[in-house]
């Protein structure tokens, strides 16, 4: 007898789902610590990109964990990453190599990339990503509305 294939990926699904609300829980004091030190301290650059991107993670895992048996949401939680990390990418690159393009002698140019560019476009192509699979998606239909039988006299 052969295992049936849909009941190992529900399996296997329902595992990541519960790995991804745990990491979900684990992450949220830091994401509320960011969030609550810019709210008390004033806006840190540094911060809100951190806070940004732990936020972010948060929000992924805790999608994943309610709607990740969902192969539609799964599509959109693939456009959403795919999208974060092309924009990332490109502004990781941006922001790596163009400090050694205009200043070559600034040393700690290159920081800009890893510590600035790079996690503010992860965190705008996952948004833009997000709100691309969410205008996709087709609108679901209202049920149509129940038949009255004709009485006939």
């Amino acid at each position: 007898m052969e295992p049936n294939p849909s009941h190992a990926t529900a399996n296997r699904h329902t595992i990541l789902r519960v790995i991804a609300g745990a990491l979900a829980v684990i992450a949220l004091p830091s994401a509320t610590r960011d969030l609550y030190g810019l709210a008390r301290g004033g806006f840190d650059p540094l911060l809100a990109v951190f806070g940004a991107c732990t936020t972010l993670f948060v929000a992924g895992c805790v999608w994943f964990a309610l709607r990740g048996h969902l192969a539609a949401s799964r599509a959109h939680m693939w456009i959403a990453l795919r999208s974060g990390l092309v924009v990332g990418a490109v502004g990781f690159a941006i922001g790596f190599l163009g400090p050694l393009v205009w200043a070559p002698g600034a040393n700690q140019g290159p920081l800009l990339g890893i510590f600035i560019t790079g996690p503010i476009g992860f965190v705008a192509g996952c948004v833009i990503g997000w709100l691309v699979a969410r205008a996709h998606t087709p609108a679901t239909a209202a049920p149509p509305p129940p038949r009255v039988a004709a009485r006939s006299r």
